[in-house]
């Protein structure tokens, strides 16, 4: 019952960190290896939990996201196929490669953020009318996002945040809704695989599973009430904390 709870509980705060700053990860990634699963099934029951964060955010981030069903015609095939081929990857391949580069992708991430003002014109409203351009660089980034987190998972919402934040005029909240929408289909098609060749641990996967579609419901009410600069600034000290914590599984 001890269990149940702390993964109910991680859940839900995982939810909200996943739906505001795409780092479900810093917290339910260390849960999921302290209830005693390996690396890989508790990569793969984290992917089978995060559905129902985006799940519970998109449904909250109804108006962020007005504007954005056009952009997802081709954002989501594109990442779909990235993250199908993830999964082959990932049942293919150790994921022991990976393991030693997502740090410093991470810390590339966080530091984007710290000079983000300064690559682009910052929007003043919340939700607005701004397309995200169908760019061979945006076609690209999609695909090998939703690749890597076929393949590996932990901080590619924060991957996913960092492209499409790239949008000139569009607020961080109309890209995190964005992002949670993608991230939550992705990961709907690589447990679909996973179900047949993975090994997702249910009770602890649908345990959790409900307090990510809390939380991530929770989340983007949250999120608008924070200041625009303090949202970024969240961002940027979970990415550097999760870079040093994916650093730490890695090397020591």
């Amino acid at each position: 019952m001890l269990t149940i709870t702390l993964l109910l509980i991680g859940g839900i705060l995982a939810g909200i960190l996943a739906s505001v700053t795409g780092m479900a990860s810093l917290v339910s990634y260390p849960i999921l290896l302290a209830t005693g699963l390996s690396p890989i099934v508790a990569n793969v029951t984290n992917t089978a939990g995060l559905i129902f964060s985006g799940l519970g955010s998109s449904i909250s981030s109804r108006r962020e996201l007005k504007f954005s069903f056009k952009d997802l015609i081709w954002i989501l095939p594109t990442a779909i196929f990235g993250s199908l081929s993830g999964c082959i990857l990932l049942l293919t391949f150790p994921n022991k490669v990976f393991e030693k580069v997502v740090p410093f992708m991470i810390l590339g991430a966080a530091i984007f953020f710290v000079f983000q003002p300064l690559l682009k014109k910052a929007s003043t409203g919340n939700a607005q009318e701004v397309r995200v351009k169908k760019s061979l660089f945006n076609l690209i980034a999609i695909f090998l996002i939703g690749t890597y987190g076929g393949y590996f998972g932990a901080a590619s919402g924060v991957f996913m945040l960092l492209v499409f934040s790239l949008t000139e005029g569009m607020s961080l909240l109309a890209a995190n809704a964005l992002k949670n929408v993608t991230m939550g289909i992705t990961n709907l098609v690589a447990t679909i695989v996973f179900i047949f060749f993975g090994h997702i641990n249910w009770l602890f996967g649908l345990t959790m599973g409900a307090g990510f579609m809390i939380g991530g419901y929770i989340g983007p009410a949250i999120a608008r009430k924070l200041p625009k600069t303090f949202l970024r600034w969240l961002i940027i000290i979970g990415a550097f904390i999760l870079a040093g914590y994916m650093f730490k599984i890695a090397y020591l």
